[in-house]
């Protein structure tokens, strides 16, 4: 079964574990299919092995959410600060968090940085001028409003994230104890936020190392604003060097700002100017996919082969028009609810149970629904209200 670009179009992935969200695991598409294509000649270790973590990403990482009781809380008004409605790799699991909220019985309103984090501090500032009980922080790490999430703590409101690091994070900030009230669980994928992330980034680079023939020359893009893409890269670019065949050649520094100032597009033109080897190119997050690297490639002469983000609608729309080569899809619905799950544990006094969110690999010939968002066969929805004795 040929994979990818023009070279090859198959769908391999290797081990799994990250950040940033829609649709999981072996509960995800109604078309899934599992197994992993043999290449058609002798294979090394590192190509079984970057097999054998395709075959099993493809069959999905999540779980059915853990069904202990936790009535909700009622009576609470909570915020959730999105790093940028603008953007879908944010708004996703903001508008997910908002749903959940809403059907946990709490009021809930949006605070919208719109993608500039000079508006993070004030943000969070002004929900604690608001009075409310609670913050969900999307897409905003602890360290980028440590200050003000001392005057929350102070305030006695409590803090939780999605795809975030808290301030006792080695790369997010390394402070002796953290500020948010309570991590997502991410059991049973994970024990840690940084294990989750570079698994995740891992099950990306054993798709390219089996897609390529462990022959991938690959740009890397990377924001190094977000500590959860950098523990992407790390677990991708630790396993495409365990491969001993597939290297990157070079990497590609992106913020928002480049977003905003129209300077993406030309950056990625010229470092693929400088790298005409490049056969791969591995993207960040969806946003960056959409609004990069696909006008970046224009008409794609070269048949570059992309490994997109988290595959989000956008992205699933391009694997299905031929313009990108696959996807680690991850399920960014589902931490919103689950960070909502997380921040009624703490209102209660309770340990957050284990969410289940996991991620699926998908490219044209598995896991790709018709049209739309990728969808989870897990019901994860109805299994949060009835954990919350939820009717609404």
């Amino acid at each position: 079964m040929p994979v990818g670009g023009g070279r090859r179009r198959w769908w391999l992935v290797t081990a799994v574990a990250l950040v940033l969200v829609t649709a999981i695991g072996a509960a995800q598409t109604p078309a899934a299919q599992t197994g992993a294509a043999p290449t058609g000649g002798a294979q090394t270790r590192e190509e079984r092995a970057a097999s054998r973590a395709t075959d099993r990403a493809l069959r999905g990482r999540s779980t059915p959410v853990d069904p202990t009781p936790r009535p909700a809380v009622p009576g609470k008004h909570v915020v959730v600060i999105s790093a940028g409605q603008a953007s879908s790799t944010a708004k996703v699991g903001v508008d997910a968090a908002v749903a959940a909220a809403k059907a946990i019985g709490w009021q809930v309103d949006v605070y919208d940085a719109e993608l500039n984090p000079a508006n993070y501090a004030p943000l969070v500032r002004q929900a604690i001028a608001a009075g409310v009980d609670g913050i969900i922080l999307g897409a905003i790490d602890c360290q980028a409003v440590a200050g003000p999430l001392r005057e929350a703590r102070a305030a006695k409101i409590s803090v939780v994230a999605g795809g975030a690091f808290d301030c006792d994070d080695p790369h997010g900030g390394g402070a002796k104890r953290g500020l948010f009230s309570a991590p997502v669980n991410l059991e049973p994928l994970a024990s840690d936020p940084a294990a989750f992330a570079r698994g995740y980034g891992a099950d990306q680079a054993s798709y390219i190392v089996h897609a390529s023939d462990n022959a991938a020359k690959i740009l890397v893009l990377q924001d190094p604003e977000f500590t959860t893409l950098f523990y992407t890269d790390d677990g991708f670019r630790k396993q495409i060097a365990r491969s001993h065949g597939s290297e990157i050649v070079s990497t590609l520094e992106i913020t928002t700002a480049d977003f905003t100032n129209g300077r993406l597009v030309p950056k990625i033109q010229a470092e693929l100017l400088r790298h005409p080897e490049v056969t791969w190119i591995k993207s960040p997050f969806t946003f960056a996919t959409t609004l990069g690297i696909i006008p970046a490639l224009g008409a794609n002469p070269d048949h570059i082969d992309v490994m997109g983000g988290e595959g989000l609608e956008p992205e699933l729309d391009l694997l299905r028009d031929g313009k990108i080569t696959a996807v680690n899809v991850f399920p960014s619905e589902w931490l919103g609810w689950a960070a909502v799950d997380t921040l009624n544990s703490v209102f209660r006094g309770e340990a957050p149970v284990a969410s289940g969110v996991g991620w699926m690999l998908a490219d044209a010939d598995h896991n790709l629904p018709p049209s739309g968002p990728a969808r989870s066969r897990i019901d994860y929805e109805t299994q949060y209200r009835k954990a919350w004795g939820a009717t609404g």
